[in-house]
């Protein structure tokens, strides 16, 4: 999963580089400007008929240092119900009450060029999982600038605790752009495995997205079919940002 988000990152930089009139990253040490903060709002809940349920939620602060790089801190929880699934850090456990834990999490954010970033983040979970944790979450939009741009993201994590590697991906595409909603349609899934498990993994559907820009408020819903049989996933996101002068 780490070496497909490096090969797409490296692909989409050297068309960039490709086209771009001047050196490329020649104000590389230049700090923004201006300078901004961000502060990202997120809650999410999936279920897999009577094999997986959990949910999610907290926060994420960003501050730009400048045009190619910010800092990122994250603060989550979360609350699994049941079962096996492709986010879960635990190893496995009698479904006798909810799991829960924290999760706090820091790292770069490396944006090179605009309508793209890469996200590599480290942290630790506290509470019913204690092991620590990695994630890389990449983003890149194509064809920004036309009537309907697609976007491309991928998220991968390694949890230590139960040593499970887990990976989800979207293709999403804007099919219309009114003054109050954008809407996207496309398809995604997730991938997961561990030593406990034979075979990798899977589970693949439809997404359905809305932005809505006044409140600046993300929802995404997406559902399909797997090994953990019929799912669906809910995913909510609210983004503030102040610029810095």
């Amino acid at each position: 999963m780490a070496k497909t988000i490096v090969a797409m990152l490296f692909a989409l930089t050297a068309m960039r580089a490709s086209t771009a009139d001047a050196f490329p990253y020649s104000d590389f040490f230049t700090p923004a400007n201006p300078q901004h903060l961000g502060l990202t709002l997120f809650a999410s809940a999936i279920g897999a008929e009577s094999r997986y349920a959990a949910t999610h939620e907290g926060f994420q602060l960003e501050q730009t240092l400048n045009p190619y790089i910010g800092v990122v801190g994250r603060v989550s929880g979360y609350q699994n119900y049941q079962g096996a699934g492709w986010d879960n850090p635990l190893t496995p456990h009698p479904r006798t009450r909810p799991r829960n834990l924290g999760v706090f999490m820091g790292g770069l954010d490396l944006l090179p060029f605009q309508g793209t970033s890469l996200a590599i983040l480290g942290g630790r979970d506290v509470g019913d999982s204690n092991g620590a944790r990695i994630e890389g979450d990449f983003s890149s939009w194509i064809l920004l600038h036309s009537r309907h741009p697609i976007n491309l993201s991928f998220t991968g994590d390694h949890f230590y605790n139960n040593g499970q590697s887990s990976g989800a991906i979207d293709v999403r595409v804007v099919m219309s752009s009114w003054r109050e909603v954008t809407w996207l349609l496309g398809a995604g899934g997730q991938l997961w495995s561990n030593s406990s498990l034979t075979n990798l993994q899977k589970e693949f559907g439809p997404d359905l997205g809305l932005f809505f820009r006044q409140w600046n408020l993300s929802v995404d819903f997406q559902a399909g079919y797997g090994n953990s049989h019929g799912y669906a996933t809910i995913a909510i996101s609210h983004h503030f940002s102040w610029d810095e002068l």
